[in-house]
């Protein structure tokens, strides 16, 4: 309830209104004390004091009588009130109503520009970082953690050069000249052809050799090799120095039969190996899925900072969810929780673009290429094939007589020989546009 003091007197004077407070006023407690008001009615002088009071006792109360004093003589004191306090009428068979929830009102303009200034800042470290990758990070290949390595044919001569410049069996170490021969010879059949050749003896991988339909003289002089180094190792048979010599040649003329037709030495034997391209199979490349993971974390956290500020734009006209309360309580807490939800949604997204990458493979079978992913397969016969280009964005595009179009990106491993065996067992020339 209101309590209002009134005391008039003539002219400005000394008077002390009483001191209300709760032990002043009985079984009342004080609730709100208002402002003084004060007010000239003609010549008097009247001052207001207003208070809002409460009571809990249900029954009649008495309001004591307060005292005011008009300088050091006059003494005024009110008359006591009697005053019935009652209980709300509260119906105890309904249950207690909720409370009410909290009002989110709008930002002000100086809260917005404070708030945007603080995701602006977040924002240009983003773009930054971003920049940084542009300049550095994709020239330079930093998230290549794999030494690229070499198509096997590349290794295989290598290998067989520097046999040839240590002179193992000029100085009479012949075992050991073929046995890196074999050896050679052996890793480039098992990354070449896909046969297990290390794991085979030589009886065995020459059955495997004949069951990709090479031309003869290739099998005939691998079968040679072998023999020969067979005998060398387990007979210690002492082959004579042309021999030596014979041998390492036809090394060299095996691999480079055999190798991809895009190199000059083996073009006019392409044709003759398509069986083998049935062990073969392309993926990404590991700095192509790095690099584009990359790409889109970077890409997430802008979208994530965008939004921010989107947000706190938004708030500034319309409370716009619950989440604002934490912006008005917590500032610090409000930017902590919507980043870390949009760093979440970005790695999950990042996750799901790697894994979608992980699964992508070119195959080539005996007489189509198959185009796998994680829910799609597709298969594409060589004879079909009509029409082969590259895109703008350098991807290689098959078309095939239904006029359907299949892309290849340009980020699979050894992409200018897929381009090669294309051509190669299709027989169709590749057009650049």
């Amino acid at each position: 309830m209101e309590l209002e003091l009134k005391f008039k007197n003539k002219g400005l004077s000394n008077t002390l209104f009483p001191l209300i407070n709760d032990t002043s006023m009985g079984n009342f407690r004080l609730v709100e004390l208002s402002k003084i008001d004060t007010f000239y009615s003609g010549n008097d002088v009247v001052v207001s004091h207003s208070y809002k009071i409460t009571c809990f006792e249900d029954s009649v109360q008495t309001f004591p009588p307060l005292v005011f004093r008009n300088g050091p003589i006059d003494i005024y004191t009110t008359n006591p009130i009697q005053i019935q306090v009652t209980s709300p009428n509260i119906d105890s068979a309904k249950d207690i109503k909720p409370i009410k929830d909290i009002i989110l009102l709008p930002l002000s303009k100086d809260e917005v520009y404070s708030y945007l200034f603080v995701s602006f800042i977040l924002l240009g470290l983003v773009l930054i970082l971003y920049f940084v990758y542009i300049r550095f990070i994709r020239k330079e290949n930093l998230f290549d953690r794999e030494k690229p390595t070499d198509p096997p044919h590349v290794e295989a001569l290598t290998a067989l050069k520097l046999v040839e410049t240590e002179n193992l069996w000029q100085r009479g170490n012949i075992k050991d000249y073929y046995d890196r021969i074999s050896d050679i010879l052996r890793a480039y059949i098992e990354k070449r052809f896909g046969i297990k050749a290390l794991e085979q003896t030589s009886h065995q991988l020459m059955r495997s050799m004949n069951e990709i339909q090479l031309p003869d003289y290739i099998i005939q002089d691998m079968d040679e090799i072998l023999i020969k180094s067979d005998l060398a190792k387990f007979a210690q048979e002492k082959h004579e120095g042309e021999m030596h010599v014979a041998i390492m040649k036809m090394a060299y003329k095996f691999i480079q039969s055999t190798q991809l037709s895009n190199d000059v030495n083996k073009r006019t034997n392409a044709l003759h190996v398509k069986r083998f391209y049935a062990q073969n199979k392309y993926g990404y490349k590991v700095i192509a899925i790095n690099q584009a993971s990359f790409r889109a974390m970077v890409y997430g956290l802008i979208a994530t900072l965008l939004a921010l500020s989107a947000t706190i734009i938004l708030s500034y006209s319309i409370p716009i969810n619950y989440i604002l309360g934490l912006l008005a309580n917590s500032t610090y807490m409000f930017f902590v929780w919507y980043v870390l939800l949009g760093v979440l949604l970005t790695l999950i997204a990042v996750y799901a673009l790697r894994a979608k990458m992980r699964a992508y493979w070119v195959i080539f079978d005996y007489n189509s290429i198959i185009l796998k992913e994680k829910s799609f397969q597709k298969s594409i016969l060589f004879k079909d094939i009509i029409e082969s280009n590259l895109d703008k964005k350098g991807q290689l595009v098959l078309t095939d007589k239904a006029y359907n179009k299949y892309t290849i990106p340009v980020d699979v491993e050894y992409f200018q020989e897929v381009r090669e065996r294309i051509m190669d067992v299709s027989d169709i020339e590749l057009n650049d546009e």
